[in-house]
């Protein structure tokens, strides 16, 4: 009894599969029927009013998509068809955990059997998936990472090892060739962003690049009152749409940058999502495999109704300076990868607890969380990967596999979008950037940039904290107390050396000559 009133509100609901059961769930965009289901939580809007599509979103939902269409063509999981939902969470925490419960429900009471849930994917910033975890955590489902995130959830089985300190170094790699010695830092006020921040700072002291001020984003007035009278050079960091937002309130109040950088950690800023950018502004965008099926997958079935795809495809074809699809993004491949992660679990599973049977098994139904959990962080991809997806076998995308971020960087400059060079942790090489102008601060004094002699790529190429080519002693100003006591150390040692040897030597000169 109490099964069948549980069913007749979940279809009130509304959170049933659309196939002659019940109507979508709330905030439910697309849904393949399979036996076992994946539910994707993604923010394909953001904005006050959840009505501003985010673009590199629609990549990662289509991406998705194409995996789960694959490995039911080639039929991966042998009488088992996997199925897919793709819930809305307009960046909101609140909605993401609703989602999530009502797919669950959704589930346990299809008709006319019940349907396995997998787990789910995403959502992709830290406190939303938290959440997600513990509201989900005594159903026995596992939130996996869609793609590379600054910070780790507790709980959470991620994709990829995010590597912050990586990406930071990437950016400082960035501003020293591009001859800024002084920044300031705004960060959004969530995890994401201190997180960046914090390693952000460590990179910059160690390359000598002095940081004026780190400032926690709150309203841009204020914001912009505080960076009055500091060095020109503007460094955001943290949660994506916050970053855009930012950037452009400030680049528009004046007297505030004179250039503007931005760390994207989560994959490429479309050019139509800055168009309201004025200050010139380094973008760092995540590079990712290029999968050679992907195009022609967004492109299908153009005649269709109007859809989110569309209107991605829409603004792409109006952004005459946008190359490509607004270059693939990073979370995209890493969805595809998440797929085939969950995929491979159940054929282990399946193998292991169903003997010969060719559909779900009662025990596959009832398996412990403990177990599939195990059977998700142990998968091997190598397999399914070859099978469905070759161009990712490369990659190095397994579960707990350490994330690598290179970057394609671009200046944003009078509404055009170059591509200036790219960088990594260790490097950046830039081709066709001039050395930027920018203020000083009142901490960070106005010194000359080190000249840097020309790569033989005709570009500049930056290899490392202490400029080898023409080191100078920094400004002790400049300086902590420990690295203070660090140079005090190293001189006298090396002072202690000189004086051993000096000894060494005039002993050798006095002492008697040998009889032999």
């Amino acid at each position: 009894m109490l099964a069948v009133a549980v069913w007749a509100w979940v279809c009130t609901m509304g959170v049933g599969w659309a196939a002659g059961e019940c109507v979508a769930a709330e905030g439910m965009v697309e849904a393949v029927k399979g036996d076992a289901a994946i539910t994707m939580l993604l923010p394909l809007h953001h904005g006050p009013q959840c009505d501003q599509l985010d673009f590199t979103s629609v990549q990662i939902m289509e991406a998705t998509k194409l995996a789960v269409e694959k490995v039911n063509h080639l039929s991966l999981v042998p009488g088992v068809r996997l199925g897919l939902r793709v819930a809305d969470t307009c960046s909101l925490e609140g909605l993401s955990v609703k989602a999530a419960v009502q797919a669950w429900i959704a589930d346990a009471f299809a008709c006319p059997e019940p349907v396995l849930t997998l787990g789910y994917l995403g959502p992709g910033d830290i406190h939303s998936a938290s959440a997600v975890r513990k509201a989900t955590q005594t159903l026995g489902t596992p939130v996996v990472a869609y793609g590379p995130r600054p910070a780790a959830a507790d709980g959470l089985i991620d994709l990829i090892s995010p590597a912050p300190q990586r990406s930071t170094q990437a950016a400082v790699h960035v501003l020293n060739g591009a001859g800024v010695a002084a920044v300031s830092v705004v960060h959004t006020a969530d995890l994401e962003g201190r997180t960046l921040s914090e390693h952000f700072v460590t990179a910059a002291e160690y390359m000598y690049i002095c940081v004026e001020t780190v400032l926690e984003a709150s309203d841009g007035v204020r914001l912009a009152g505080k960076l009055r009278g500091g060095p020109g050079a503007l460094v955001i960091l943290g949660t994506r749409h916050e970053v855009q937002r930012l950037a452009q309130t400030l680049s528009q109040i004046g007297d505030v940058a004179d250039l503007i950088v931005l760390v994207e950690t989560g994959g490429p800023v479309p050019q139509v999502e800055l168009a309201r950018l004025e200050t010139p502004t380094l973008i760092l965008q995540r590079m990712a495999p290029v999968l050679s099926e992907f195009q022609l997958f967004l492109e299908r079935d153009m005649n269709e109704a109007d859809s989110l795809r569309r209107r991605y495809l829409a603004a792409v074809s109006a952004c005459e300076a946008c190359s490509g699809y607004f270059g693939y993004d990073a979370a995209a491949p890493a969805a595809i990868t998440a797929v085939l992660m969950y995929v491979e679990a159940l054929r282990k599973a399946k193998i292991t607890h169903c003997d010969e049977q060719s559909d779900l098994c009662p025990a596959l139904r009832s398996l412990e969380a403990s177990v599939w959990r195990e059977l998700l962080t142990t998968a091997s991809l190598q397999e399914v990967a070859t099978m469905a997806f070759p161009d990712l076998v490369e990659e190095g995308l397994d579960a707990g596999s350490e994330d690598l971020p290179r970057y394609r960087v671009k200046l944003l400059l009078d509404g055009n979008l170059t591509q200036v060079g790219q960088a990594d942790e260790s490097s950046a090489v830039l081709g066709l950037l001039e050395p930027l102008e920018t203020r000083c601060g009142t901490r960070c004094p106005c010194h000359l940039a080190t000249q840097i002699p020309p790569s033989s790529t005709g570009g500049i190429n930056i290899l490392g904290g202490a400029e080898w080519w023409n080191w100078v002693v920094p400004d002790p100003s400049e300086l902590t107390r420990w690295e203070l006591a660090a140079y005090a150390m190293a001189f006298t040692f090396l002072i202690m050396i000189f004086l051993f040897s000096s000894l060494i030597c005039v002993y050798n000169v006095i002492k008697p000559p040998n009889r032999n």
